[in-house]
Parts: structure tokens; sequence; C-alpha cells
């Protein structure tokens, strides 16, 4: 799966060079709009209002909610591509998973939104996520023929990449998905950075040492 610029779909959005600036700000209101509200709750008003764009402009590009919303659950498909996109047998594993847990930390962190649309959108079924389903395959596929090279050439322990790769996702989506219990259970009103930081580096080395990588 190539990591590229995102792509929207073919019906309902009209894209050109010179209309892309609009569509980011109308995806960026989207996504604040569609964590608010919910798919249910939220409106194309209320998308438009955020954008600060007439209700109008909106409906130029994306002719409904549904386009929108399939727009928005694209983008993000696109941003998660990019992280753990360079990756070959040749590479260190030690180095690979720490580049990648950091990097899946910092884009939940950076994407917040993205991350609780997507989450949400499993919790109630997934049934706008099933037609981008391939892509998520298609990369964990990927990913997991360079880590069965680096067990067959005793990098690290026989393990199962895929429940590893989840295992990855899960912790780095927690920590920013349900901050609220992690502030609580550390005794904060909010999660701080440094927290973050340790939290990262915690979970480096549980992968490394639970998977045998030497970290040299």
């Amino acid at each position: 799966m190539q990591p590229s610029a995102i792509e929207y779909p073919k019906e309902g959005v009209k894209t050109s060079r010179a209309r892309q600036k609009n569509v980011r700000i109308i995806l960026q209101a989207a996504e604040d709009e569609f964590v608010s509200s919910g798919y249910r709750g939220a409106s194309i008003r209320g998308i438009a209002n955020r954008a600060g764009l007439p209700k109008a402009n909106v409906h130029y590009y994306f002719n409904s909610k549904k386009d929108l919303y399939s727009a928005v659950l694209k983008h993000i498909m696109g941003l998660w591509e990019v992280v753990f996109s360079e990756l070959s047998v040749e590479d260190n594993p030690a180095t690979a998973f720490r580049s990648y847990i950091q990097a899946k930390m910092a884009y939940c962190q950076a994407h917040s939104n993205a991350s609780q649309i997507f989450s949400s959108e499993i919790l109630h079924g997934g049934e706008y996520f099933k037609e981008y389903l391939h892509y998520l395959t298609d990369w964990i596929n990927a990913k997991s023929t360079v880590i069965h090279a680096w067990i067959k050439q005793g990098k690290m322990e026989p393990v199962e990449p895929m429940h590893l790769l989840l295992t990855i996702w899960a912790t780095t989506q927690y920590y920013i998905d349900f901050h609220l219990q992690v502030a609580a259970v550390l005794g904060k009103d909010e999660v701080e950075e440094k927290d973050l930081t340790a939290a990262t580096e915690s979970l480096i080395q549980l992968i490394i040492k639970g998977c045998g990588i030497k970290s040299s």
C-alpha cells in the first residue's frame, strides 16, 4: 500500500489544485464536528460554521454528509499509511520499532480527532469504514512479511506479526482516546507531555525486550 497524498472519493467531490486549501479547511472542520456531535448529530451547516464558509461552499465540494464523512475516513487512512511506511528486511528491528512507536504516538497526539473518529466508527459497527478495509489489510500484510523475515533471520523471537502490530496500535491510541482515564489513574487533571514520553519509552522497551530484539 503506497503512502501518498490524500485521495478523495470519486463521487461527490470536486477537486483541483486551486481548491485543495478549501477542502483541507472543510475536512478539519468536519473532523471537529464529527468528534463533537458524532455522525448522526453532525450537520453540513455545523461543519460550514466551523470552517467559516457558507453552507453552499461545502456542498460545492461534497454532495452530502455521507460523502464528507467518507472523505474524512479516507483522509485518516492516508495519514496512517505514512507512519511506518518505509520498512525493509535489512532494517534493525529495534530501531524500526522504536521509530514506529514514537511516530504512532506522535501521530495520535497530533491527530487526536482522527483517532477518536476512527475508534468511534469501529465501536458503532464500522459501516462506513468497510470500503477502506483493504487499505488496512494491505498495510498490515506488507509489514507482517518484513517481521516474518526478521524472525527467520534470527533478529527477534517468533511472534505473530499481526497481533504485535495490533498491540502497538491499541496501546498508543489508548493514551489519546482514553486520556481522561489515563489522567485519573495518574492522579492528574490531564495527561502531560512527560507522561506520554514516559509511556512511549515504556512501550518501546516492552516490545523490544518482549520480542527478544537486541538493541544494537
